[in-house]
């Protein structure tokens, strides 16, 4: 099959965000075996100083080129924001048969994240998202539907083995990811509700050693930096933007679980119906005596800690992977419903 992927590639941040869920998605097509073309929209806009002058109609006729010139069966978007709605409906004038998909890794209810999706919803055949909860249907149009996907795992891209290493530096790991675009915290970006988890951390267990980033003047981290961080300590913090939805989680879970790390999650996300209780480390995010105790027990138990690190990482890479992923975008795009088992609860919404 012939596939066109729209998305952000970020040829701009040099490798930075190497991990990023439009490169497993990528490898995902590939090694199912499609013929994949790329189209980097915001990268393409750059290229032509021209698009800040004609709103990016000079990328859509770029990206139109591109689409006569490939041919594809399927078009899949994925946080791609320059794309006219035009240019969509001239897909389906060219080709009348095409399906149109779109991915996301955004909670519903942040960034806009929902206006998004009812502005071209009339032009999208299946929505795919990493959030499971009703609302998410409030975007549909008669003919389309909504379907909640895992978090990817891709073993070229979280190729660390963390549960191997015997000496560490530190307790726990945790990186905020603000300033994605720039790679630095700009002075007015806050968190307050993680912050003040982590201030909690630090402030009232001192014997915890911990190593976290993008959070009291530490700048986050990146690329490879990241994956070096990151092996200094067994277990990492899984902490993700409210209000919560159900199953919504930070990407930068596959990351940790992914790069072999025991991972601590809180159980508000319902993340209980992916990941079982030997695989990481629930805790409730209200009771942060529990969390205390839970931390405190693990910091000083690492053979246990490692234990659950590589049961959750092998649950991740065997049943969240980018192959079966990408093959799950395709089910349901052709045939309206999943036509295998799959490892998840299946939530599809239609209107």
């Amino acid at each position: 099959m012939k596939v066109l992927h729209i998305s952000n590639f970020v040829q701009k941040q040099k490798g930075r965000l190497y991990w990023n869920h439009c490169f497993k998605i990528n490898n995902g097509f590939i090694r199912n075996g499609h013929n994949l073309c790329l189209f980097s929209d915001r990268d393409m806009s750059r290229m032509n100083k021209l698009n800040k002058l004609n709103n990016n109609r000079s990328l859509n006729n770029d990206l139109l080129a591109t689409f006569k010139n490939f041919d594809p069966d399927v078009v899949v978007i994925g946080h791609a924001d320059k794309i006219h709605n035009k240019t969509l409906n001239e897909f389906r004038s060219i080709k009348k048969n095409i399906k149109i998909i779109e991915w996301n890794v955004d909670n519903y209810l942040l960034d806009n994240t929902e206006k998004k999706f009812k502005l071209r919803s009339h032009l999208i055949d299946a929505f795919f998202i990493t959030n499971a909860d009703k609302v998410i249907s409030s975007c549909l149009c008669e003919n389309n539907s909504i379907s909640f996907f895992p978090n990817i795992f891709d073993s070229s891209i979280e190729s660390l083995r963390i549960f191997e290493i015997n000496s560490f530096q530190y307790d726990i790991f945790y990186a905020l990811s603000f300033g994605v675009g720039s790679g630095k915290i700009r002075s007015y970006k806050s968190d307050y509700d993680r912050e003040v988890f982590l201030d909690h951390v630090n402030n009232n267990f001192p014997n915890i050693k911990t190593n976290f980033f993008g959070y009291k003047g530490n700048q986050p981290v990146w690329g490879a930096e990241f994956e070096r961080e990151i092996s200094k300590s067994p277990i990492s913090l899984n902490l993700s933007r409210k209000p919560h939805l159900k199953y919504y989680s930070s990407d930068r879970i596959s990351q940790y679980l992914g790069n072999g790390s025991c991972l601590f999650v809180d159980k508000n996300s319902n993340l209980e119906d992916l990941f079982n209780n030997d695989e990481v480390v629930f805790f409730d995010g209200m009771d942060l005596n529990e969390f205390g105790e839970k931390i405190d027990y693990y910091s000083r138990n690492h053979i246990e800690a490692k234990r659950i690190a590589k049961k959750g990482w092998e649950r991740g890479h065997k049943d969240y992977n980018e192959r079966i992923i990408t093959n799950y975008f395709l089910d349901i795009a052709f045939n309206n419903k999943p036509t295998k088992d799959y490892s998840w609860p299946i939530h599809q919404f239609y209107k």
